[in-house]
């Protein structure tokens, strides 16, 4: 195969989903959604504890929990709706040497030694231009054989970083 055409578009539910993705797989973010459920759990302990209710405690533990994946989502809408660019509908062009990127508004085309990385999840495939910006090629959008297609195309390139299932 010379060369994977492409065309998707990322629905305000992907693009939710992506970032939720992207917040999560962050360490920091683990550990602090764990000691928030710790501190939620700890509650009855404390305020057995004290006789008074931990009032820090119970706010510090549900902005943890439950605050931060609010304001992801809150902030993954409003930005979906505010940069039109995010929904457009996406043209990817992948060769040996290039990626293509084109959308109704832009156009970007990037060598294959200049992209930082690839990483692929259940969902989609995230080519990333550095460690905080990267492209999101949804896998329903690959005909049979392309996504193994550009497996093989990454594969080629021994400098690029890049977790991709076989």
């Amino acid at each position: 195969m010379d060369k994977i055409v492409l065309i998707t578009k990322l629905s305000i539910e992907d693009y939710i989903k992506i970032n939720y993705h992207l917040f999560y797989r962050k360490l920091t973010v683990k550990v602090m959604t764990g000691v928030g459920v710790f501190m939620l759990i700890s509650l009855l302990y404390a305020f057995h504890s004290f006789n008074e209710f931990p009032w820090f405690q119970l706010v510090f533990g549900l902005f943890l929990t439950i605050g931060q994946p609010i304001s992801v989502y809150f902030s993954a809408k409003k930005n979906y709706k505010t940069n039109a660019r995010i929904g457009e509908r996406i043209s990817y062009e992948f060769d040996n040497e290039n990626v293509l990127v084109t959308g109704e508004s832009f156009e970007a085309k990037f060598s294959w030694d200049k992209i930082y990385s690839v990483t692929e999840n259940k969902d989609w495939i995230l080519i990333w231009q550095n460690k905080q910006v990267a492209n999101v090629v949804p896998k329903r959008d690959f005909k049979e054989g392309e996504l193994q297609a550009l497996k093989n195309i990454v594969s080629l390139h021994s400098k690029l970083i890049y977790k991709l299932s076989k």
